[in-house]
């Protein structure tokens, strides 16, 4: 509601968007609330809607259900999806830049909604307000013998025929259907890591590894790469096309790659540094020419505590530096690993030795991580 109120019209465009891609997907069914139990109405689970402006100015709609009450009764192994792993992310990116394959990223639009329900699994969801008023637009007919009152409140109840995102096992549902798909193709799953695949092409390797719904494809021939990506486009882009990237320069889960140079790839992450920096408190700005001192592991008794906004910034800041860290900036990596034991109750001298790694970044925004065999 706030984001109508601030957005405005373009708010309502970004809400229909993604309402309609329910719709035209066929991810759901109406139901007839008399039909449903009163346990069931109450476990139906709502669908939240969040808006955002981009940095380009356009406002985006992101609509998930709230899949909270799930977790009274999802295992979690049900409820957990493989993803690739950062080592295996970094490995297949060496092995590309050494054997100077083609390399293409690949995003599958609604890539959850792809995804069948099981036929033992019943979820029903929620929709209110405006988000029903779009659906009596999109279809008056098909919807609106199902809409009820509760309260002063429009409320429609769905069944979902397909997974939807923020259900618990929506991530899931899609990995056992894309790596089905991938192994009915004839790539073999890497022993180590279930979300890589490979397959001899030509007398060479094709290499797919995943994270949820991003798909990175290698082969030395970019023919072949072409026709994996045809055949991803007819099994998975009925509905949207699938968003592609041809080139030396690849942005991968937040990851700049660059394989310009021969037998070389180079990881920046400068711009999610800038955005760190511009975020940190104003007391910490400065340079320093290391991450952390000789002191870095020494710990005070008589330290004093910082005050709550400090102890906050102390803890977000340290998350982000640690997701940091355990990518294109190891070089952080000691002292965050320290920090990361302090954010329950860090003191002055926490405080002060977060400051020196920030400060060494702000002298060291642009380093990148080369790595090459």
């Amino acid at each position: 509601k706030r984001g109508l109120k601030e957005f405005g019209e373009a708010a309502v465009t970004a809400v229909s968007t993604e309402i309609k891609q329910l719709h035209d997907r066929a991810v759901m069914q109406p139901k007839l609330a008399k039909e449903l139990s009163a346990e069931q109405r109450k476990e139906a689970l709502a669908y939240l809607m969040f808006l955002k402006r981009k940095r380009t100015g356009v406002v985006k709609g992101r609509g998930c259900a709230d899949g909270r009450k799930q977790r009274a009764y999802t295992d979690k192994d049900e409820a957990t999806s493989p993803t690739i792993a950062t080592e295996a992310v970094f490995l297949c990116a060496v092995i590309d830049a050494q054997e100077r394959r083609q390399v293409s990223i690949v995003d599958v639009p609604g890539a959850f909604m792809q995804a069948d329900m099981p036929e033992d699994e019943t979820v029903h969801v929620r929709l209110t307000g405006i988000m029903v008023d779009i659906l009596l637009e999109i279809d008056h007919d098909m919807y609106e013998p199902y809409v009820i009152h509760e309260g002063k409140e429009k409320v429609l109840y769905v069944e979902l025929l397909k997974a939807l995102y923020g259900t618990l096992r929506a991530a899931r549902l899609f990995w056992e259907k894309l790596s089905g798909k991938l192994l009915e193709w004839g790539f073999e799953a890497n022993p180590y890591d279930s979300c890589v695949v490979n397959k001899m092409i030509n007398g060479k390797q094709c290499t797919i590894g995943w994270h949820v719904d991003d798909l990175r494809v290698s082969h030395v021939d970019g023919a072949v790469v072409d026709h994996v990506i045809d055949q991803m486009e007819e099994e998975f882009g009925k509905e949207a096309p699938l968003t592609v990237s041809r080139d030396k320069v690849h942005e991968y889960l937040g990851m700049k790659f660059d394989f310009t140079a021969a037998g070389i790839v180079t990881v920046d992450m400068s711009e999610y540094v800038k955005a760190v920096i511009a975020d940190m408190p104003s007391d910490m700005i400065g340079k320093a020419a290391t991450p952390a001192a000789q002191h870095l592991f020494d710990v005070r008794d008589n330290s004093i505590p910082v005050e709550k906004e400090k102890a906050d910034a102390f803890h977000k800041i340290v998350m982000q530096l640690q997701y940091l860290s355990q990518r294109a900036r190891p070089d952080i990596r000691t002292a965050v690993s320290f920090l990361c034991k302090r954010v329950s109750a860090p003191d002055l001298d926490d405080y002060k030795k977060l400051t020196r790694v920030m400060r060494y970044l702000q002298s060291t925004i642009y380093l990148k991580l080369t790595l090459e065999s």
